[in-house]
C-alpha cells in the first residue's frame, strides 16, 4: 500500500476533474467515467455504485482474485493513475452517508461505496515525466 501524494488526492477531490474506473472481467477490460471518486484519505479511494452492475461483479471478482483496479483522474494537462486493491463494500456508515450527502446535490444515491487501497500511482500528465511512478 502506498499513500497518496498530496496533489493528486487534490484532483481526485476535485469534482470538475474527470475519473474513470477500469476493471476487468469475463468480458475483458471495463472502463466507465465515475464521477464520485474521491480520496477518502492518503490510505483510501473510494467511489459510489450507483447504477454500475458490471464493474460492480467484476469489482467483486478482483477483489476474490486479488487483483488491481486502475482509476485515472485528469484536468486540462494534469493526470494522475491510480491502481489499487479492493478492500470492500460498504452499504452504511460514516463513508456510505457522506458520499449520499454529495451525490444527493445531483439527484443520484449510491447503493453502496467501493473502497480501494492503493498500491500505486503513476504521473499520466501531458509531460515529460508521463509513466513515471511517483508513489
Amino acid at each position: 500500500m502506498v499513500s497518496l501524494p498530496e496533489n493528486v488526492m487534490n484532483l481526485v477531490n476535485d469534482p470538475t476533474a474527470s475519473k474513470v474506473v477500469a476493471t476487468i472481467g469475463a468480458h475483458g477490460v471495463h472502463a466507465i467515467p465515475v464521477g464520485s471518486v474521491i480520496a477518502a484519505g492518503p490510505d483510501m479511494v473510494a467511489f459510489g455504485a450507483i447504477l454500475m452492475k458490471r464493474t460492480s461483479k467484476n469489482l467483486e471478482d478482483m477483489q476474490a482474485n486479488g487483483d488491481d483496479v486502475s482509476v485515472v483522474v485528469m484536468k486540462e494537462v494534469e493526470s494522475y493513475e491510480i491502481k489499487g486493491a479492493v478492500t470492500g463494500y460498504v452499504t452504511e456508515g460514516p463513508l456510505f452517508d457522506k458520499m449520499n450527502e454529495n451525490l444527493k446535490k445531483i439527484g443520484l444515491q449510491a447503493r453502496g461505496v467501493w473502497t480501494l487501497a492503493p498500491s500505486g500511482v503513476w504521473n499520466q500528465s501531458a509531460n515529460y515525466d508521463a509513466g513515471k511512478k511517483i508513489a
